[in-house]
């Protein structure tokens, strides 16, 4: 084994151990493909724990679930009255974790309590295995030390999972105490990071890659040009598009179709603003306010369809606590040509009646596209345009790079002057600037995003209101490529609860052959039949299916293991903006139990420690809002900071050890977190000149930002930039809720040019690098040749100095402009936990007595809030 290889496999090892974990746990890095087979002889507890003879007895109803300590890996369905129940279920399990081994628990599904049937313990170190110096002797290109790929099929004899199964013992039948409790078959593989899959499209999902579409990428509603220029590739220049411009003008020229998706559309709206609004009133065609526009459209024998989360809370008095404006479209479009859906979440089959209420009003429909026909960019025929990201058509979303705080509120922002950061009034502000980012896409992409659309409206609102697209050539993939260059990939978070799967991907779903496998009988006196199977090959993963699966339900968690894929894929650097950023929790130092267990955390904690034990350069810069919307002090936003906090804290704290254990085997000093993975938010002041602020303060919040006049800008973006090669935008944000699939509904598209790809030593220089650099000149107003090299010294350097020479102007006594927006998080590691960033007074941020490291909520459940 090679100095690298071994560094590299003992940090990892070392990293991601928790307090408390013993020598035995080992980390397993890549994915954990689980067939669950079949059970027999399980004991009833449907007859006082007697086994049960006889016709159509009442019999146990056992479903199997998995577990790597508190982790969940999977749940099966239940079998209804089976002691010898067939699953045959398969589950692709992306994992990152230290731990001990998987727990397999076998259960009676009861009305009231499950009960335990029996559990096996399968421990990790029969899924870990080297590469050794025979292995070498037979490939010389392998690396001693590598993990191999191990799989093991087994029938194992079920153990009491408590003590009160013990004594249940002794009044069944007497039989084998080994075998009083039934039989467990499985098949278990471990396929580690570096045999997986590297392609830029992401294998086993529901939505296959396309080839030949065009891509914009838009920051924020309007992008007005003002931000310093960039240039990139061959002498080019970034021209930014602007997206609701190009929305009114998408949806002005469609001839048969719009189809809209919304978490929260606001029919009063305006799509224009400034002379363009005026010009657009002035002649007397299309309306650029938002319901108007629609309806003229419908009127026109357009078919306009148009999907919208409908809030549980909300109702004609109450606006809802998400004050969506649902019920309010509602009244809009009602009696009118437009076809207006609303769709609620939905409870599962077997959650109480108040569990199933308060998911349909705790979780929401959050996807965010719109589709429409479009004239071809040449002029010859129509064709499919989309766009798809994080900004809702509603209000407070309007904004630039200028964030203007209180000299809009009777021009731009008139009837638009939204904030919830603070109690403050439209007429007194300050608004609450908005930072956002979208795209749009034309080609074989849309096709996708068509059938999106239409899985949702049929399981969910009148199949027969849908356009018919036979004989228009719009859903002809071929027809549709074009000359753009670009690649997309759609992927989702979402059930069969509310969305219609294509019925004939379903019915392709068949289980891998593991017969086929090289197997070899292992002795085990835990199991009625053991083997096993390792490889150093780096075989094709096999899918036997492109959904998850959760207590038998079909579940899309593909943008989770979309970005999985492309974290583990990146050589440079990573740029993320999120509007919340919390999970990992079998990483966190306590609470390892909560269900907020999405794996992005430890994904780039882990990918920033490879790269550490390699001696690579890797950088991860992470852009949150400094606050997540609310009142700060308010609990549901303390209890948000709060998993926030001790996420970023396990992974400041994971790359520290990996530091120390570089620097303590090393020549190398003086490594910091900062030179690997740094934390920021936005924020601007501006000083009374121009103030269009028409009323008198009175409020407490009011009183005192007319004299501080300073604002967070909300970071609502979400975007992940790998290596500048390849770009995810969508509706998801880094949290448990977005990334569950079974919880909100989101989507989001990859996209990425072929001709543009990071190779070991350097990034490309298309489009999207340009795209993320104009971000960076954005909201530092500057253009430094430093960023056009993410992962360099020099780059983490200056956006550093930038954003902490940011941060004096805002916390600082004296009222200033401010057009560069940049600032770090409030936030700062000691060397051993996050704690207020130093100039806050009390640990608090600015103008509030609200605590920037947040505090558990005793009110909200974490279901809630991760």
């Amino acid at each position: 084994m090679d100095a690298a290889t071994r560094t590299t496999n003992t940090v990892l090892n070392k990293l991601m151990r928790r307090d408390g974990n013993s020598a035995d746990a080992c980390t397993l890095w890549g994915m954990l493909h689980i067939r669950i087979i079949r059970c027999n002889n399980l004991r009833n507890l449907d007859r006082l724990g007697i086994r049960a003879f006889g016709k159509n007895p009442d019999k146990s109803d056992p479903y199997v679930t998995a577990y790597l300590e508190d982790y969940r890996l999977l749940k099966t369905r239940h079998i209804d009255d089976d002691l010898d129940p067939k699953f045959d279920e398969d589950f692709y399990c992306p994992v990152g974790h230290s731990t001990k081994g998987i727990t397999f628990r076998v259960s009676d599904k009861d009305l009231l309590l499950d009960q335990s049937l029996g559990k096996y313990f399968l421990p990790v170190k029969e899924l870990v295995q080297f590469v050794d110096e025979k292995d070498i002797e037979a490939d010389s290109s392998l690396v001693a030390g590598d993990l191999k790929r191990v799989g093991l099929h087994k029938v194992v004899y079920l153990e009491a999972n408590d003590s009160s199964l013990k004594k249940d013992l002794k009044r069944v039948i007497k039989l084998d105490k080994k075998k009083a409790h039934g039989t467990l078959e499985f098949f278990v593989e471990f396929i580690p990071v570096r045999m997986l899959a590297k392609t830029m499209e992401v294998p086993g999902t529901y939505f296959a890659q396309t080839k030949g579409n065009s891509v914009k990428l838009y920051m924020n509603a309007d992008d007005d040009e003002s931000s310093p220029e960039v240039k990139f590739g061959d002498g080019n220049v970034w021209k930014p598009p602007r997206l609701w411009r190009d929305i009114y003008d998408a949806v002005c020229n469609a001839k048969h179709f719009v189809y809209m998706v919304g978490w929260s559309i606001d029919t009063d709206q305006y799509l224009l603003r400034g002379d363009e609004l005026k010009q657009a009133q002035d002649s007397g065609e299309y309306n650029p306010q938002i319901g108007p526009l629609l309806k003229q459209k419908a009127e026109e024998g357009v078919r306009v369809n148009l999907m919208q989360w409908d809030d549980y809370s909300s109702g004609i008095m109450f606006p809802g606590m998400m004050k969506t404006y649902d019920e309010k479209t509602r009244r809009y479009f009602r009696n009118s040509p437009v076809n207006a859906a609303f769709m609620n979440m939905i409870g599962g089959e077997t959650n109480t009646l108040l569990e199933g209420q308060s998911k349909k009003m705790a979780f929401t429909h959050h996807q965010k596209f719109i589709i429409v026909d479009s004239p071809k960019t040449n002029g010859q025929g129509r064709e499919l345009l989309a766009f798809i990201g994080g900004i809702d058509l509603t209000e407070g979303r309007w904004d630039n790079q200028k964030h203007p705080l209180f000299r809009t509120l009777q021009s731009d922002h008139k009837g638009d002057t939204y904030g919830k950061c603070f109690r403050t009034s439209k007429e007194n502000g300050p608004r609450q600037p908005w930072h956002d980012i979208h795209s749009a896409v034309r080609g074989p992409e849309t096709v996708h995003l068509i059938q999106a659309f239409e899985e949702r409206w049929r399981k969910q609102a009148d199949d027969t209101q849908l356009f018919d697209f036979k004989g228009t050539g719009f859903l002809d993939e071929v027809e549709l490529e074009n000359s753009g260059g670009w690649c997309a990939q759609l992927s989702r978070s979402i059930d069969s609860r509310v969305n219609e799967f294509d019925r004939s991907k379903v019915q392709s779903f068949k289980p891998i052959n593991i017969d086929s496998y090289d197997w070899s009988a292992v002795k085990d006196h835990t199991a009625k039949s053991s083997r096993k199977y390792d490889t150093v090959r780096d075989k094709i993963v096999q899918y036997g299916r492109c959904l998850d699966q959760k207590k038998g339900r079909l579940v899309d968690t593909s943008i989770h293991n979309t970005n999985i894929h492309h974290i583990r894929r990146a050589k440079h650097s990573i740029y993320i903006e999120s509007q919340y950023f919390m999970g990992s929790s079998f990483m966190w130092s306590k609470d390892s139990d909560v269900k907020c267990s999405n794996m992005i955390a430890s994904e780039l904690t882990l990918k920033i420690c490879e790269k550490i034990a390699a001696r690579e350069p890797f950088t991860v810069y992470i852009l949150l809002p400094m606050w997540m919307e609310g009142i700060p002090a308010a609990a549901a936003t303390q209890g948000l900071l709060h998993w926030q906090r001790v996420t970023i804290e396990a992974m400041h704290q994971k790359v520290k050890k990996a530091l120390d254990d570089r620097m303590a085997n090393s020549s190398d000093y003086g490594l910091k977190v900062s030179d690997y993975l740094n934390f920021y938010c936005l924020g601007t002041r501006e000083t009374e000149q121009g103030s269009e602020a028409t009323g008198n303060p009175e409020t407490e919040d009011e009183k005192v930002l007319s004299k501080t006049r300073r604002h967070q800008i909300y970071i609502h973006s979400k975007i992940m930039i790998v290596d500048d090669e390849v770009v995810l935008i969508g509706t998801a944000n880094i949290n448990q809720r977005s990334l569950d699939g079974c919880r909100d509904s989101e989507i989001m598209m990859t996209s990425w040019q072929p001709d543009h790809v990071a190779t070991k030593d350097s990034i490309p220089t298309g489009d999207i690098h340009a795209f993320r650099i104009h971000i960076w000149a954005a909201i530092t107003n500057q253009m430094d040749d430093a960023f056009r090299n993410p992962s360099s010294p020099e780059c983490v350097k200056a956006f550093n100095q930038i954003a902490e020479q940011n941060w004096q102007k805002y916390i600082g006594e004296e009222t200033v402009e401010m057009d560069s927006h940049l600032l770090p998080s409030p936030f700062e590691f000691d060397g051993e936990k996050l704690r207020a960033r130093k100039g806050l007074k009390d640990g608090c941020f600015s103008d509030t007595k609200a605590s920037v490291l947040g505090k558990q909520s005793l009110i909200f459940p974490e279901i809630f809030l991760t």
